[in-house]
């Protein structure tokens, strides 16, 4: 089936009228129409970068989901791995933190039992066992999340995943408001819409990685199921007022066998 991601997306020439002047202004407007001509070859060019990318990113997008904890000593390598790549135009990156890894010492500040949930039944679907740090491509794919070479040719590869419409966000001190769309929604199991962090570094004082800083990027904090019976609709975040909080908004559609 064809599958969905959103992307968890910008002289005036004064001279004498001597005539010893006449052949430096017979030199000079070429020069000026050339150089403006060069300009508009320029600037067609940038333009059509900018589409082609809107292209690439519209056509041919990845999804990439991160399980992870601040727990797993193992764990922070991936979590670099995946801030590498949370910029490129064709890559949704997320971050979900588990919560099986609370227990030594460490509670992870953004670990949610509803992601180890949802990482479970990938591990169902894709007989892949439960694990950290473990990434997930396009709900197909699975592999030790900190391999910076399965990673890129898994992302290389051409995606059949198209891009939703991006969310429209409005942003106040205490929410995050957001309108979506969905195409082809009778094709859909499940859609959620995603309160993505951008980038938090935090102080672990116990557990695996005990006096590390770590910085996490992409991090799902909160997520949300949309009603798939209709093509379109309204939803709200409640935030922290944190001034210095970048959040973003993704929303990710799946079939029945979890692929995006």
């Amino acid at each position: 089936m064809m599958q969905y991601c959103i992307k968890f997306i910008k002289t005036n020439v004064t001279y004498p009228r001597n005539m010893i002047f006449k052949p430096v202004v017979r030199i000079f407007f070429p020069l000026v129409s050339l150089l403006l001509a060069f300009s508009i070859l320029a600037f067609q060019h940038s333009e059509n970068e900018e589409q082609s990318k809107q292209k690439q990113v519209q056509y041919g997008v990845n999804l990439v989901e991160l399980f992870t904890s601040q727990g797993c000593s193992s764990c922070p390598p991936a979590d670099v791995l995946l801030s590498t790549i949370k910029n490129q135009d064709n890559v949704i990156a997320l971050s979900y933190h588990v919560d099986y890894w609370n227990h030594l010492g460490w509670k992870d500040p953004y670990s949610n039992q509803q992601f180890s949930d949802y990482q479970r039944n990938y591990a169902q679907k894709l007989s892949s066992g439960v694990y950290t740090p473990q990434m997930v491509v396009n709900g197909k794919t699975e592999f030790v999340g900190s391999k910076k070479k399965v990673l890129e040719k898994s992302i290389s590869t051409k995606s059949t995943v198209k891009a939703l419409p991006a969310p429209v966000v409005t942003k106040n001190d205490k929410n995050i408001e957001f309108t979506y769309s969905l195409t082809d929604n009778d094709k859909l199991d499940s859609a959620y819409a995603l309160l993505v962090l951008d980038e938090h570094i935090t102080e672990v004082s116990r557990g695996e990685n005990s006096q590390k800083k770590l910085k996490n990027s992409n991090v799902v904090v909160q997520r949300v199921a949309l009603d798939i019976k209709n093509d379109a609709g309204e939803q709200s975040f409640e935030i922290d007022n944190d001034a210095s909080a970048n959040y973003k908004v993704a929303i990710v559609a799946q079939d029945k066998n979890l692929e995006v």
